[in-house]
């Protein structure tokens, strides 16, 4: 009598332990969901596009993740129809001992998967090639602003040819027109260029020169970072884009014009030491070909001598 009181008492504590359990499993349900809905204002990067190629990524992503939601979904499913299916507890047996192979199943769990790769992989190949970011965006005619950009320690370092100004930590631009930027190094480790919400990450190193082509499709300010570690200013290693209609972004060009600080090679030897959270600067004029001189300056011979190269004009 006292052995079935203490199993009558067990019993009770192990449904009284799995009521708390799923009360538990769903408060801490309801609650993750509650904590993404809080994603929706502060969401940045691809997932909230303002940039032409990056509208493509997020496209790219979004298709892989279906797709590969296509095998995902069915085996969680499975796996909870599996457990209530063949508990221990279940009163009706299933039990197949002759059962051991089925050619519809073999087809499912192969052919869909195979199908899917085959897809993904030729997506993705197709949209590698689209957005190679040495190649200038389709649809869009010239001309297009070119901007000549240096990885300094620890800031960047935009230089306008065509207009002959330049700015540290700051990047302006015009919505709906694209952009060709051509990246180098100097006195810095290799960096990463990438504004998350506009376009694709480019890296930079010294004495070589990598290309990116950009559209902003929205009015706006950006942030932008590196996305390489390359010393103690790695993190503070940031500016801000702003997007702007076309005849704004000539105004400010008149602007800078005028406010009247240069950028010298005096000027410039101060901004390639070291500095971290360096303040925004603009300069109304730049001293000729800087940017060819920054990457020649580190494609020397053994000898020391200047490569056949120095004094030809780098090809955009």
């Amino acid at each position: 009598m006292e052995v079935v009181m203490i199993d009558k008492k067990n019993v009770k504590l192990c449904n009284s332990l799995k009521k708390t359990m799923k009360f538990f499993l769903f408060g801490l349900s309801i609650f993750s969901v509650l904590t993404l809905v809080g994603c929706r204002t502060m969401m940045t990067g691809i997932l909230n596009p303002k940039g032409v190629i990056t509208y493509e990524e997020k496209q790219l992503f979004v298709d892989a993740l279906a797709l590969m939601l296509i095998i995902i979904i069915p085996v969680f499913i499975m796996s909870c129809v599996f457990i209530v299916r063949y508990r221990a507890s279940r009163k009706i047996l299933d039990y197949q001992p002759n059962w051991g192979h089925s050619i519809l199943l073999e087809a499912i769990w192969w052919g869909i998967p195979l199908a899917i790769i085959l897809i993904l992989g030729s997506r993705t190949w197709t949209m590698s090639h689209k957005l190679d970011p040495y190649r200038p965006i389709e649809g869009v005619g010239k001309p297009m602003l070119l901007i000549q950009v240096v990885a300094l320690p620890w800031k960047w370092l935009f230089i306008y040819p065509e207009q002959n100004i330049a700015t540290v930590n700051y990047l302006e631009i015009a919505r709906s027109e694209q952009v060709k930027f051509v990246f180098t190094n100097d006195n810095v480790p290799m960096s990463a260029f990438f504004i998350p919400q506009l376009g694709s990450q480019i890296y930079t190193m010294a004495g070589m020169q990598t290309r990116l082509h950009l559209i902003a499709s929205a009015d706006g300010t950006y942030e932008g970072l590196d996305g390489q570690y390359n010393g103690d200013g790695f993190s503070d290693m940031c500016f801000k884009v702003k997007v702007v209609e076309l005849n704004e972004l000539q105004q400010w060009f008149a602007v800078v014009k005028r406010s009247g600080k240069k950028l010298t090679p005096f000027v410039y030897q101060k901004l390639i030491k070291p500095s971290i959270k360096e303040p925004v600067h603009y300069y109304s004029s730049v001293v000729s070909n800087l940017f060819s001189q920054i990457m020649m300056k580190y494609m020397q011979t053994t000898t020391g001598m200047p490569t056949q190269w120095e004094h030809k004009k780098p090809h955009y």
